[in-house]
């Protein structure tokens, strides 16, 4: 019979990290079902947004598909397309031009309409006793942009191949994308708070109604308070110079 020959390296002991895991390692598992489920949860927009908004929104309500990691993942995602639209459309089709985009401006102007509309939608839907709860409004918010994040991007490298007599091809693209984001913000309102086409109507035009009067609101407290911190700011500097 033949000798085992063990060699010294296979008698090293197993060092503690091998044995039990490196920390490293161990933060992988723990996050692995988390990004799992991330993953998860962009495959369904991407596939199921887009060709079934109906179920997409039903089983969102029902089912609790989706996730807010994921919707504002989505959110960034449609920021960024933004700006790089923004930067990438012909000066033709966007006079305005390039030194003029501001990140910060733009993401004022993306974020808080955004989110006055999901806050005016949810108030609106719970005083009309809408079924959709503030998470499922905003998740479902999120959702409804995917065709702006899937066509502006590639509208605005179109426009710099196009001449101002084919700008026609342009508007058009742009009012299939906004009128396809607007029908499924419909869709959205629609299944979210279990509502008829009626009800659903309603609940949009007092939902846009409201997000003027919040903005209107916050337009005359941020004049009021800029008032009074310039009443202050007078009466410091007259009791400085009096002392």
């Amino acid at each position: 019979m033949t000798a085992l020959h063990v060699s010294p390296d296979d008698k090293r002991p197993v060092s503690g990290s091998t044995a039990s895991g490196r920390p490293g390692s161990a933060k992988a598992l723990r996050l692995s079902p988390y990004l799992a489920q991330l993953a998860k949860d962009v495959r369904f927009q991407w596939k199921q947004a887009l060709k079934h908004p109906f179920d997409t929104f039903g089983e969102l309500r029902y089912r609790s598909e989706g996730s807010f990691p994921a919707a504002v993942l989505l959110l960034i995602a449609a920021f960024a397309v933004l700006l790089l639209s923004k930067l990438a459309t012909s000066y033709l089709f966007d006079p305005s031009g390039v030194e003029n985009v501001s990140p910060l401006t733009l993401l004022l102007q993306f974020v808080v309409p955004w989110l006055t509309w999901v806050a005016a939608n949810y108030w609106i839907g719970s005083i009309m006793k809408g079924q959709g709860r503030w998470t499922e409004v905003f998740v479902g918010s999120a959702y409804a942009l995917m065709p702006f994040l899937l066509l502006s991007l590639p509208l605005a490298m179109l426009s710099n191949v196009l001449t101002l007599n084919e700008k026609v091809v342009y508007d058009f693209g742009n009012g299939v994308m906004i009128g396809w984001t607007l029908l499924l913000f419909f869709i959205m309102v629609k299944e979210i708070h279990n509502y008829d086409i009626g009800e659903t109507a309603v609940n949009v035009v007092l939902s846009v109604l409201f997000m003027f009067a919040i903005w209107i609101l916050l337009f005359i407290l941020a004049g009021l308070t800029f008032q009074l911190y310039d009443f202050v700011a007078q009466i410091v500097k007259e009791v400085a110079y009096r002392v």
